[in-house]
């Protein structure tokens, strides 16, 4: 995956590289939350994680770490999670799967510390690592419920998650060309069909809306990358 854009290096080198080493190394030379990185002192609702995994996801990619908090000033204290609140990864992807874009890719990794490590003794935190792909920016919600709203599109502002601006969105199109994610070529043809599969069947939801002729226009682009990959011209 691409994260070019993530800071500090000890944030990019964890997610590149997540061990109990490269976490500690962030954790004690970490710039407090960032547009890249967002702390939890434990798990909370998953509506609301679900959000700042979506704000990440669209800004570059990132994660998240439970079992940490920090201050209005930016202190940080490792607080780590105790047994009751250290969730089993299984439960964890149950909860997200269904609150976030299939195509959107994250993975829980757990570390806990024994007795030598210092700040570290025998704490345990666990860690959302979040994928950027350009090809599938900028992701939407999905549901309605709690804090998340259906079809918004959330980005990080610093240490909160809120819905895009109209620049804002402009930053991520534009991440995205730079990225080389928005090529006519950029997907296979099987990706291609799959996708057209797809807004057929989300249309096949819908009745006579805004939100239906939308989906109506996004089929008749597809319909003609596919023509432009196959070079198919349209029947007159």
């Amino acid at each position: 995956m691409i994260y070019e854009y993530v800071y500090p290096k000890s944030l990019l080198h964890f997610i590149k590289n997540p061990s109990h080493e490269s976490l500690k190394d962030l954790l004690l030379h970490n710039t407090g939350e960032t547009d890249f990185l967002d702390f939890k002192t434990k798990w909370t609702e998953f509506s609301k994680m679900a959000k700042h995994v979506l704000a990440i996801a669209n800004s570059g990619g990132g994660c998240i770490i439970v079992g940490v908090s920090q201050n209005d000033e930016g202190a940080i204290a490792l607080t780590g999670l105790n047994e009751d609140d250290f969730l089993d990864k299984a439960d964890i992807d149950n909860k997200l799967a269904n609150l976030l874009p299939k195509y959107l890719k994250y993975r829980t990794e757990d570390f806990h510390y024994n007795k030598d490590q210092l700040a570290f003794s025998n704490k345990r935190f666990q860690v959302l690592i979040i994928e950027y792909d350009p090809k599938y920016v900028p992701y939407t919600s999905v549901v309605q419920r709690n804090e998340l709203r259906y079809g918004a599109i959330y980005v990080r502002q610093g240490t909160k998650s809120l819905e895009a601006t109209n620049d804002k969105l402009v930053e991520i199109i534009l991440r995205k060309v730079q990225s080389g994610g928005s090529g006519v070529n950029e997907y296979t043809l099987k990706e291609h069909l799959d996708q057209l599969k797809e807004l057929y069947e989300e249309m096949a939801s819908q009745k006579d809306t805004e939100y239906g002729q939308f989906i109506a226009e996004l089929i008749e682009r597809k319909k003609e990358r596919i023509r432009q990959l196959l070079d198919v011209l349209p029947e007159n």
